[in-house]
């Protein structure tokens, strides 16, 4: 636990000197003045500047990863809710004036990820296939049981028209991520669009039901701080 401790609060300094210098600009070596610990200690948790960034991106999917896991398990939403809010509650995220999320840091080069540590990769690795994992449980569900009269491959074509709202997304390239101005929507609108789309799904009754002012209340008490999109 220390150990981990001392790893957060180095990336905490990390994200703060990107904040202030921007990526580029920042030095490996700073967080080692900020911190007040000697060159090796920090060599002792990240291998350079890479590695500290790809860290970074872990680390805020990891709270992504807990705010779904939160989402599944709230008795208060049915399942389609359960799916809006999953989406929406990242999108409310990075809609906020000040993103400090790992994405966001890590989107203008992924090529980053090439240099980070085999440690690292394997971290990102296996935390990208957590999160697709449950992020596909939130649409499979509901069809297993029966809650939406679709086929298979309806169902996947409504799962690819909520993609370019998953904004800062790490389950889709980039390219993909930017495409149209929906990003620039208000939330409202997002809701919208989302609601609309799910539509097709033909929800039986008890599941087809979403209250927007329940969402905002749903993303109020699920939204965590550098969370990123899912």
């Amino acid at each position: 636990m220390i150990r981990q401790a001392r790893e957060v609060k180095l990336l905490d300094i990390a994200r703060e000197l990107i904040l202030e210098h921007g990526m580029v600009s920042f030095k490996f070596t700073d967080i080692t003045k900020r911190a007040e610990v000697s060159r090796a200690t920090l060599y002792k948790y990240f291998s350079g500047k890479e590695d500290v960034l790809v860290s970074l991106f872990v680390h805020d999917a990891g709270i992504t990863k807990q705010m779904l896991l939160d989402i599944q398990l709230d008795p208060t939403l049915n399942n389609r809710e359960k799916i809006l809010l999953s989406l929406l509650a990242p999108v409310a995220s990075s809609m906020e004036t000040l993103n400090r999320s790992g994405t966001l840091l890590l989107s203008a080069n992924p090529g980053i990820f090439m240099y980070a540590s085999d440690k690292q990769k394997a971290r990102l690795e296996q935390i990208v296939s957590e999160i697709r994992q449950i992020t596909l449980e939130f649409w499979l569900t509901p069809f297993k049981q029966g809650h939406m009269e679709v086929t298979q491959e309806q169902l996947e074509e409504v799962m690819a028209l909520t993609f370019p709202y998953q904004r800062g997304c790490i389950v889709i390239p980039q390219s993909v991520m930017t495409v149209g101005k929906h990003i620039h929507y208000p939330l409202r609108k997002v809701f919208e669009n989302l609601l609309k789309s799910t539509e097709a799904l033909n929800w039986c009754e008890e599941h087809a039901n979403v209250d927007y002012e329940k969402v905002l209340i749903g993303i109020g008490r699920h939204k965590k701080e550098g969370m990123i999109a899912c």
